[in-house]
């Protein structure tokens, strides 16, 4: 099992951004985190690399000039990635005259999320920088099939980004994987205070975990589709929920209480 590790995702995404070495990725869906757009732009300022993702790119375009800051060079993305089905040229050649780097990615074999991360891990590795995390925008947008597919490319980021933290954030809710072995997970007072919902979801395989933290804990329960599932549920109370975990694990966590 992997060695114990501690996750600190509403003060990493929320606080403390500005001392953590991260990539900020745009998927090609809705914009809508219920934050002020200051602090958006504050996280992607002081991201290590910025990211858009084919469609991504058009929607990080549309969220500039909504904000009135599309003609800063600072809010250019570094690189831009994907098939591009779904871009148009001129929203690329608008972000090429402003240095944006373009990789077009056309295989068909993996999303262009997964894609993505393989470029991002690639850049950082050619121009030695160092990331730790990478915050990802990606709204759920009602499609269950992205849903799954954005998970899936969680886990094939194991393959390739070992060692880097991926947090998914949706405008209400944070999801990123656990794997095998021991975790600690800060929880904010207005999520506890506040009874948000979290969930630990055996996405892939059947899973036994254990917890501490949560309203309705596991002990050495085994996690199936067809059988039990932890979902709705809340904290105790707890200021960290710890879990111990025998399979990958997807945790989501509700925030929009501190939104």
């Amino acid at each position: 099992m992997n060695n114990h590790k501690i996750w600190t995702p509403c003060e990493d995404i929320f606080e403390n951004f500005r001392s953590k070495n991260y990539v900020i990725v745009v998927l090609n869906c809705n914009i809508n985190l219920n934050v002020d757009h200051r602090h958006l732009l504050n996280l992607w300022a002081h991201a290590k690399l910025r990211v858009t993702v084919d469609g991504g790119t058009r929607r990080w375009l549309n969220w500039l000039q909504a904000h009135q800051c599309e003609d800063s060079l600072v809010f250019a993305p570094d690189l831009i990635t994907g098939d591009f089905d779904s871009l148009s040229s001129e929203v690329l050649e608008y972000f090429q005259k402003r240095n944006s780097k373009i990789v077009k990615t056309p295989s068909q074999e993996e999303t262009d999320f997964t894609k993505a991360l393989r470029e991002i891990q690639k850049h950082c590795d050619e121009e030695c920088i160092q990331v730790d995390a990478v915050f990802v925008l990606g709204d759920t947008s009602g499609r269950f099939d992205q849903i799954i597919a954005n998970i899936n490319s969680l886990y094939k980021a194991l393959n390739f980004m070992k060692n880097t933290i991926i947090y998914q954030i949706a405008n209400n809710s944070i999801t990123f994987l656990l794997e095998p072995g021991s975790h600690t997970i800060s929880i904010p007072k207005h999520l506890r205070e506040h009874q948000e919902w979290c969930a630990l979801l055996p996405l892939g395989a059947p899973c036994t975990a254990t917890s501490t933290g949560l309203k309705w804990n596991l002990d050495k329960t085994l996690l199936s589709f067809g059988g039990m599932v932890s979902s709705s549920n809340t904290y105790n109370g707890d200021p960290f929920v710890t879990i111990d975990s025998e399979g990958f694990i997807t945790w989501s966590m509700g925030i929009e209480s501190i939104l």
